[in-house]
Order: C-alpha cells, then structure tokens, then sequence
C-alpha cells in the first residue's frame, strides 16, 4: 500500500478525532452523531471510490488536456513562487466553488445537490454525505486552479488533505467565532445557517472557505440562535436514495 495514502489516512482520521473531540466540548447545539452514522459510512464508501476514479480521469485526461491547449498565459502563472501559485488558486477555485453551489441550488442542477440537504443531524463527519455528481462538479473549480497554476503532485495531497478538513470545520457542530474575520472565513455557524429549513436562510451562504463571496453578492445571513437550532434536513425514501446518491 503507498505510504502517502496511509499518512493522508491517518491525518484525515486524526483531524475527525480532534473534531469530535472540540464538540463534545463546545458543542453549537445538541446533535445525535449516531443516529444516521451506519446510513452516512455506507454512502460515503461507496460515493469515494465512484468520485475518486472519475477525478483520477478527469485530471489525467480531459482537464488537464484542456488547460494545456486552450490557458493563455499558461507560463506565466507557473513561473510565480509555489505559496503565490498555491494562493491563488485556492481563492480562484473557491470563488468558483461560490459560482458552482449556487448554480446547485436552481432548478437545472438542484437534484445533484439535494442528497447533501438531506442531512439533519449535522457534525463533522455530515458533511460527507453527498451526491457523486455533487462531490464532482463542486470540487472541479479547485482542480481546474491548480492544474492552471501547475501545483506539484506532494502539495496537491496536502491541499486535498486541507480541503477535507476544511469541509469537517465546515460541518462540525461547534461554538466558535473569529470575531471580524467571520466576514472573510467560513465558520460552522454560518454553513450551518445554509443549512436551515427556515424561511430568511433559504438560497444563502453558500462560500466554502471564504465568507467574503456571500457578504459581496449579498447572500450573506448572519448566524442566530434561532437559525443554528432551526429544523435542518428531511428523511430520504429507501426507494430514492440510489438516485439521490449519484445525483441523478
């Protein structure tokens, strides 16, 4: 077994840990973790081989043919140093991660995302539960930036380590505030306002690591203690759940 794969493992487990350990602490509001745990694991397993082969395709082939072809200015970009290319892709990929999860939520596309809305018990480990077609077409921005900035294969595993935890922090069920930077980064409070069944959070905060997105296009809602503790999610008829699994 390669080695890069059992440590990434092992810091993407070690990060759930750390996690689950914050929330027993300083839990947002009250959740049962266990309540649909078998459910999310069988679906999730599943889900990660069908995503993990069709990326490996993806940037083996059509998108990486794609940029080589088509990307002016392609040696420009890779000739900044690798912290600038590393930056600028990851603002340039979560702004179109902003595009994409906004575009899931029209009528065209909202099947590939509704399975992720399904949730109703949210904590760190949820926020896996999603569609195929979802995992792939929302994360495409971020692998299209870093292959235009050309970012080598060992800091690749270490953004898509990152970026797995960032969707934990995302999702974990914790009382935290970064004071003026929640108007530039994602907290848990106001993902999970996205969340939300209620009215007022309807089609909002839909950033994934920078918060800046929603308050500029004005699909910002501020946290409450009324939204964080709203009805979030709905039960998936057994009969349906293969579709919205994939997406379709």
């Amino acid at each position: 077994m390669d080695t890069s794969l059992v440590i990434s493992g092992a810091i993407v487990l070690g990060a759930g840990g750390i996690f689950h350990l914050l929330e027993n602490r300083i839990p947002l509001e009250k959740v049962d973790r266990s309540k649909f745990l078998k459910f999310d694991l069988v679906v999730v397993s599943i889900i990660a081989i069908v995503v993990a082969a069709l990326t490996i395709w993806l940037l083996d082939g059509v998108v990486k043919e794609w940029l080589d072809s088509t990307i002016g200015g392609f040696d420009t970009l890779t000739s900044l140093p690798i912290l600038a290319r590393v930056s600028l892709a990851l603002i340039i990929g979560d702004f179109g991660y902003y595009i994409v999860h906004r575009l899931m939520h029209t009528n065209v596309l909202w099947r590939t995302h509704v399975f992720h809305h399904s949730i109703q018990e949210i904590y760190w480990f949820s926020g896996l539960r999603t569609s195929a077609l979802n995992s792939l077409f929302i994360r495409m921005p971020y692998l299209v930036a870093l292959c235009l900035f050309s970012i080598p294969a060992s800091i690749l595993a270490i953004v898509a380590i990152s970026l797995g935890v960032i969707n934990f922090w995302v999702h974990s069920n914790l009382e935290v505030s970064l004071g003026p930077l929640n108007y530039i980064l994602i907290t848990p409070s106001f993902h999970r306002v996205h969340h939300s069944m209620a009215e007022e959070a309807l089609n909002r905060n839909f950033g994934n690591i920078l918060s800046c997105w929603d308050y500029m296009f004005k699909t910002a809602v501020k946290p409450t203690k009324y939204l964080n503790n709203s009805k979030k999610g709905f039960d998936v008829e057994t009969n349906d759940v293969p579709r919205q699994m994939f997406g379709l």
